[in-house]
């Protein structure tokens, strides 16, 4: 099995490497790990989250059979928090950001983050999916999920 750190690494780097998320998140595209000390809980990071950024967590992987060749899939938690659109001439909304990150090739050309190996052993994800949240503050924020089929076991 793969060490998922680098991999969240990984995730934010290539998020980041999309231009229009990167301008929209003002470059604020960070993983999160998981370290000892109550100032790395995971629920106080994203309530902490600076409006326009995202944060990027592990939040586990599953092991099976999946397809003879697959005994893994990892998944990783994607957190939006959007930036305030009061008086902004063309805002930047949820939907978009998240059609933004689906949809928009990092570097500007090419594939886009649903069909790229974001790392050395992992497979393309399966398809993203994104679900509406309420934070602390009864604030709206979304959170998109990446599933990634590990190849083999590593």
């Amino acid at each position: 099995m793969l060490n998922p750190a680098p991999i969240s690494d990984a995730i934010a780097s290539v998020l980041l490497s999309i231009p229009e998320l990167n301008a929209a998140m003002g470059g604020r595209i960070n993983a999160f790990h998981y370290r000892l000390g109550q100032e790395h809980r995971l629920a106080e990071a994203i309530y902490k989250m600076p409006a326009p950024s995202m944060l990027i967590a592990w939040e586990g992987s599953k092991g099976g059979n999946f397809d003879g060749q697959t005994i893994w899939k990892h998944r990783w938690g994607v957190y939006y928090r959007m930036g305030n659109a009061a008086g902004v001439a063309d805002p930047v909304g949820y939907e978009d950001l998240w059609w933004i990150t689906c949809n928009r090739p990092p570097g500007g050309r090419g594939p886009n983050i649903r069909y790229l190996q974001l790392y050395s052993g992992l497979d393309i994800m399966d398809t993203p999916s994104i679900d509406h949240e309420l934070d602390e503050d009864l604030i709206d924020r979304f959170k998109g999920v990446f599933i990634i089929p590990e190849i083999g076991d590593n």
